[in-house]
């Protein structure tokens, strides 16, 4: 895979969760999100403020299937 088919997968990726994420984020969750990859895969990437363990779990209940890795922090206030 090329560096510009790992961008546009990475990009699907992105599009994919933030699809997925929208029940929450109506919610009122706040979070910044990236997607990084190579050839073996992409890692959702999300820093999210006050991060509680509920909230990480309906987190990875939204996210698990997308065969991709996640990687879900706490981060500061804006």
């Amino acid at each position: 895979m090329d560096d510009k088919t790992i961008a546009m997968n990475n990009e699907v990726v992105r599009i994919g969760a933030e699809h997925m994420l929208q029940q929450l984020r109506s919610e009122g969750l706040h979070y910044r999100m990236w997607v990084s990859g190579s050839e073996r895969g992409s890692t959702i990437h999300l820093r999210i403020p006050h991060l509680t363990a509920d909230m990480e779990a309906r987190i990875l209940n939204v996210l698990r299937g997308q065969g991709v890795a996640l990687d879900i922090a706490d981060a500061p206030a804006p």
